[in-house]
């Protein structure tokens, strides 16, 4: 480890073009998420590397079981803590849509609250 991780200021200087999901993948995304009882809202957050990624807003308290579902459908992921309570899960091997919606629809139920939302 010679050189220091990036800061968010560095992260914040570089831009790319807009990640490539489109927003019929992400609607299917999460519609099949909150149906398995998580709330997710499609953002698009700066990883590691200072490029734009397809990101996804979520509760702290489900970030574990979300990071074991992709684990289980072998997706590699970025996590970052967002305030009040939220984080973001960052898809920084820019995954196709397709690909994330296939591997949505094979995760479990939510265990919190039972699989429900409220």
């Amino acid at each position: 480890m010679t050189e220091p991780y990036f800061t968010e200021n560095h992260k914040m200087y570089k831009f790319k073009e807009r990640p490539r999901w489109t927003h019929k993948e992400q609607t299917r995304i999460q519609e099949t998420l909150i149906g398995k009882g998580y709330l997710v809202n499609m953002v698009s957050r700066v990883g590691c590397d200072r490029k734009w990624h397809d990101a996804w807003q979520v509760y702290r308290a489900d970030v574990p079981q979300l990071v074991e579902e992709l684990f289980r459908q072998r997706l590699v992921v970025e996590v970052q803590a967002e305030g009040k309570g939220m984080a973001s899960i960052n898809f920084v091997y820019d995954y196709f849509g397709d690909t994330v919606v296939d591997a949505v629809g094979r995760f479990r139920k939510n265990k919190r609250n039972g699989g429900k939302l409220f």
